[in-house]
């Protein structure tokens, strides 16, 4: 049975209420019925069970406040395997409610961006293949059958990748990596799924990519915030092992068969063939050369960042310091209305001192080549206070866009009919890309925005991250008769901080914000939110941390 949208939705808001503590009899009948029937409802739910257990660990790491605490899970009879998270508080660090948390499951469960002209821009399509949704991030002694590929290629949507001989590590936008030793077959299906069909492979799934799932002909696997390795030979049969942390395994056979799926947790292992499983012989010899540490070639080009701390305790100039490379000097300056208190401005950030803005003021800086079309990344801390009036979503930044008169505008979004209100939404020209997760709730949120050329001429794909997690998004124009906002020829290569190009101000309070002349990957950017510092080089290895 695969789900409609209807009942991908019906799935959401019963998934919803079981966490709650709010799932009536009648309700819980129905879920029952439908994880009993359906393949895909009882991915839905692994997916949304396992973030909800897993996020308080992950929220320790990031949460300035006070951790919240919800209803305990409680298992629902046909969700099948071993075991289901329970007994554990749903908690998050990022949203009031937990239907806002599940809309990002349901964001990336039902697909990812739409292609839309936006006067000359556009943003990716996960139908044509035209998205990179990976990259391959190192590598030792690969040879590839096909086009040859290095260290830092990028790897689109739908991808085969088909490994000779030697060892390739891919990282996912999602944050997740795989290790592929060949011989080896691996599609890279998106930021969230991979096939492997013959080979072995070693996937690391940290916190923020929980919900990657791995398949192959013989099995499918969820895996939640773990590593685990999987071997597939080309007769079908396969042999899956537990690392770290728990992973449910589903046989494609035993799928038909609506039977429930297995649970294995760390040092477990198990042998499918033909959809029976058992127990892998030389299990624990296996598992400890899985284990093993790999020295793998890696290139990264070193990124140049600009970082204003906002830090001043006064005045109307902040300093950006010049990272990784360069100088000069990259002042911020405040612009206020008349009878406007400059010392209103400066506050406690999220790290020392942060910029208070309540639509009296904005800043500008001066960034000379901002304006071109390359890739970038932003990435910087915003509390927007709570249920903060739409009449207020001005820009948390902007700046011209491509030498074409358009603009870049990151913003909150204040207008229901282009999706979640308060959620994340970024703006080129008239096309935008908008989240699923409200901001409006008075906490401090990470926000990192990766721009890079998209493989259609002129076009250009935008990732959006909340709290190191990649956001669920939608993309649309901003109406048939809209036009695109363009940028004075006097204020090419200036970003705004706190206002959008119509004059809109931004209401909230802005702290660290990094500008990095490339794309940043989730390693990186999860190393600006946790240490408030660019990454090393050897941090980027997920099983390095």
């Amino acid at each position: 049975m695969n789900l409609s949208d209807q009942a991908l939705l019906e799935m959401n808001a019963l998934c919803n209420a079981l966490v709650d503590g709010t799932l009536d009899s009648k309700q819980r009948v129905r879920l029952e019925q439908m994880l009993a029937t359906s393949d895909e409802a009882r991915r839905f739910y692994v997916r949304a069970m396992a973030l909800s257990a897993s996020l308080h660990d992950y929220a320790s790491e990031m949460q300035s406040e006070a951790v919240e605490s919800g209803t305990g899970l409680q298992p629902v009879a046909g969700a099948g395997g071993e075991h289901h998270p329970s007994n554990r508080p749903a908690v998050w660090w990022s949203v009031g409610s937990l239907a806002a948390a599940a809309a990002i499951m349901l964001a990336f469960w039902l697909g990812g961006w739409l292609k839309r002209d936006a006067g000359g821009e556009s943003v990716t399509n996960e139908k044509d293949g035209d998205e990179w949704v990976a990259q391959i991030s190192g590598g030792a002694n690969c040879q590839w059958i096909g086009t040859p590929l290095q260290p830092g290629d990028n790897l689109h949507r739908g991808q085969r990748l088909e490994l000779a001989s030697g060892i390739a590590e891919i990282t996912f936008d999602s944050g997740a990596q795989i290790t592929l030793e060949g011989p080896a077959a691996l599609d890279v299906d998106s930021e969230w799924e991979a096939a492997l069909d013959r080979g072995t492979m070693k996937a690391s799934v940290p916190a923020e990519a929980i919900g990657f799932h791995v398949a192959n002909p013989a099995v499918d696997v969820v895996d939640p915030d773990t590593e685990f390795s999987m071997v597939a030979e080309e007769r079908g049969t396969t042999e899956v092992f537990v690392i770290k942390g728990a992973i449910e395994i589903q046989s494609r056979e035993t799928a038909k068969r609506t039977q429930p799926a297995l649970v294995l947790r760390a040092n477990q292992a198990r042998r499918f063939v033909g959809g029976a499983a058992s127990e892998v012989r030389d299990r624990e010899e296996k598992i400890a050369r899985f284990k093993r540490k790999l020295s793998l070639d890696r290139f990264v080009r070193p990124a140049r960042y600009i970082h204003w701390s906002f830090d001043e305790a006064d005045g109307t100039d902040f300093r950006g310091a010049a990272l990784g490379g360069g100088d000069g000097e990259f002042l911020a300056k405040l612009h206020t209305d008349s009878g406007t208190n400059s010392t209103n401005v400066h506050g406690a950030g999220r790290f020392g001192g942060g910029l208070q803005l309540d639509g009296a003021c904005f800043a500008s800086a001066s960034l000379p080549g901002l304006t071109t079309r390359s890739a970038r990344t932003a990435a910087f801390w915003v509390r927007i206070p709570e249920n903060a009036a739409p009449a207020k979503a001005g820009a948390m930044l902007a700046w011209p866009f491509g030498g074409s008169g358009l603009f870049v505008e990151i913003a909150w979004n204040g207008s229901p009919e282009q999706g979640a209100l308060g959620a994340l939404r970024t703006r080129v020209g008239r096309g935008n890309v908008v989240g699923t997760t409200p901001l409006r709730d008075g906490r401090w949120h990470h926000l990192a925005l990766v721009f890079s050329p998209a493989r259609k001429q002129g076009g250009m794909q935008i990732r959006q991250y909340l709290d190191g997690r990649l956001e669920g998004a939608s993309a649309k124009r901003a109406g048939k008769r809209a036009k695109a906002l363009v940028a004075d020829p006097a204020i090419t290569d200036t970003l705004w901080i706190g206002r959008d190009l119509k004059g809109t101000r931004f209401h909230g309070e802005i702290d660290e914000l990094f500008l990095a002349d490339r794309a940043l990957v989730p390693q990186e950017i999860r190393q600006l939110m946790l240490r408030n510092k660019p990454a090393l080089p050897e941090a980027l290895a997920v099983n390095s941390r």
